[in-house]
């Protein structure tokens, strides 16, 4: 059944009128098709613009078009899609709600304690706020279609996930692992987080006045320690009082490590200052291998390695180059690059040029007749340039010293000449005696994923400022923070070439509406470019449905 307008010419006139006609099959012609006018509506001139109209809208209501009710259509509300869709698609593809259940965290509760973490998660990946305000932000996203959590719910969520923890993590780390091959290399740092205020401070709270990290020493801290995979996803963390040691810590990691993850081997890496000799014993013990870098300066160890190897590099070379050599069941690996060799020695010569010009007016004003102004002192001048040369890292160069109203500063030759040698130069020590020289470099410099870790969660991720006051909850919180890094870092190893950030901002403007017809409410979704599927394809999201019931 079809409309159709016909048209007739009559003495040079033509005249156009609306039909309702179907087609048909002709029995009498052999099944031939046909067409026949069911309703003759009348001319068109006659029945007018408006009129035609009317019939049309009322063929679309009958069809079910809302859009033909004689109102225009209103957007009453829109809500952001996107970036939630995406990071709650990843915890589901990763199954981590399911392994929270299997970790116990469920227990005798009336609410989904599993669902309320992945809630938490994704607005921490996504828009991260307080638990108070995550309500709030529940009002401009669609999240899902059912009530709002009271928010006692949430911080009870909190607690389970504290006391599930240390079964929960292994069951975590092997679906957010999904490395083809066995995990054989771990990296470990601290960092630490500060806190506003000392509210709800106890007797032996764990945040205590320490090294901070951040340079808040005004400020009361706690250690995070984290163990992340090459990839950066992290594995396990551990929280300890703001006032810890950074080596303190490795002993109770690696025993950790060793009695919670099936780890078959497993090498460690990180800076010597954290992994003592005590440590390293410690990580013989639980028979995991290490890769450590020694530091160049004030190290017996960087005497004697270098007083064997350095000669071997051809320094006139432009390649970075590697020497290696064994003593008592370990390796130490000398990496010479000249590139990072001359930009070492012209950023110190121009730090030294610097400084030289400001000592010598320095100086001179010591020297100065009498004239305007106080005359500076000896004392004052002598403090005056150690405190220069130290806070641009620059006082091992200089020999300062002060006899009666004079002062004297003069260049460290030997300290000057050590420095030269060392431009360029990485030192590791390693128990892996199968792994080629640059393979060991290779995998020492995969350290700086963890650095990158530790700047989204305290960036992006925003794991201050925080706002619970009681250990049990800090530590929840920064659970939470882990578990949001996890899926963050997931996300960044698919993507490989565009920030989690970008990637979330882009996907931000895929919107929710919903329409309002007259009396009837649908919702539609903004329809995704093609580079919004693409990247939604790389991270295993389902596509975006172009309308919701």
């Amino acid at each position: 059944m079809f409309v159709r307008v016909h048209r007739q010419k009559q003495g040079g006139k033509v005249y156009s009128s609306v039909q309702l006609c179907e087609s048909y099959r002709d029995p009498a012609q052999g099944g031939a098709p046909r067409n026949r006018v069911i309703v003759n509506l009348g001319p068109v001139d006659k029945l007018g613009v408006e009129t035609l109209r009317k019939l049309a809208r009322g063929f679309q209501r009958a069809a079910g078009d809302l859009s033909a009710e004689g109102e225009k259509p209103c957007l009453v509300s829109s809500r952001d899609y996107g970036h939630v869709h995406a990071v709650g698609s990843v915890w589901d593809r990763l199954g981590l709600s399911e392994a929270l259940v299997h970790g116990g965290i469920g227990g005798s509760v009336s609410f989904p304690a599993s669902e309320l973490i992945r809630m938490l998660v994704v607005n921490r990946v996504c828009d991260p706020c307080s638990k108070l305000a995550l309500l709030d932000w529940l009002d401009s996203v669609h999240y899902d279609d059912g009530d709002k959590p009271p928010y006692h719910h949430l911080l009870r969520a909190m607690d389970r996930l504290l006391r599930v923890k240390e079964k929960a993590e292994p069951l975590i780390a092997r679906r957010v692992i999904d490395a083809p091959e066995p995990l054989d290399l771990v990296f470990y740092d601290i960092t630490s987080t500060y806190f506003e205020g000392e509210r709800s401070l106890v007797e032996d709270d764990f945040r205590r006045y320490g090294y901070s990290r951040d340079g808040r020493f005004d400020k009361r801290p706690v250690v995070i320690g984290m163990v992340v995979t090459r990839e950066g996803i992290p594995l396990c963390h551990h929280v300890f009082p703001g006032n810890t040691a950074d080596r303190t810590t490795v002993s109770d990691v690696v025993k950790d490590l060793r009695s919670r993850f099936a780890l078959s081997r497993v090498v460690f890496v990180g800076d010597r200052g954290m992994l003592s000799d005590a440590n390293l014993n410690a990580l013989l013990d639980e028979q995991l291998g290490f890769i450590v870098a020694h530091p160049l300066r004030r190290n017996q160890w960087a005497v004697d390695i270098l007083g064997s190897l350095e000669q071997g590099f051809d320094r006139q070379s432009d390649q970075e180059q590697f020497l290696e050599e064994k003593r008592e069941g370990v390796r130490f690996v000398l990496a010479y690059s000249p590139v990072i060799a001359l930009e070492s020695k012209k950023n110190r010569e121009r730090r030294l040029a610097a400084s030289e010009d400001w000592i010598k007016k320095t100086l001179h004003h010591l020297t100065r007749p009498e004239g305007r102004g106080r005359r500076p002192t000896p004392e004052g001048t002598y403090d005056r340039i150690r405190d220069h040369l130290r806070d641009r890292n620059l006082l091992r160069f200089y020999r300062s010293t002060r006899v009666g109203d004079k002062v004297t500063v003069v260049k460290n030759g030997k300290a000057l000449e050590w420095e030269e040698k060392i431009d360029g130069m990485l030192m590791l020590e390693t128990t892996d005696l199968a792994l080629s020289s640059e393979e060991v470099v290779q995998r020492y410099k995969e350290l700086a994923e963890i650095e990158r870790g530790w700047r989204s969660l305290k960036s992006t991720l925003l794991i201050r400022p925080v706002y619970h006051w009681t250990e049990a909850r800090i530590r929840a919180h920064i659970f939470v923070c882990v578990l949001a890094l996890q899926v963050e870092r997931w996300m960044r190893s698919k993507l490989k070439t565009v920030s989690v950030p970008k990637l979330l901002s882009q996907l931000q403007r895929i919107k929710i509406g919903e329409l309002e017809t007259g009396a009837t409410k649908t919702r539609v979704v903004t329809r995704p470019t093609d580079e919004h599927k693409h990247w939604l394809a790389l991270i295993g999201a389902p596509p975006i449905p172009s309308s919701l019931p």
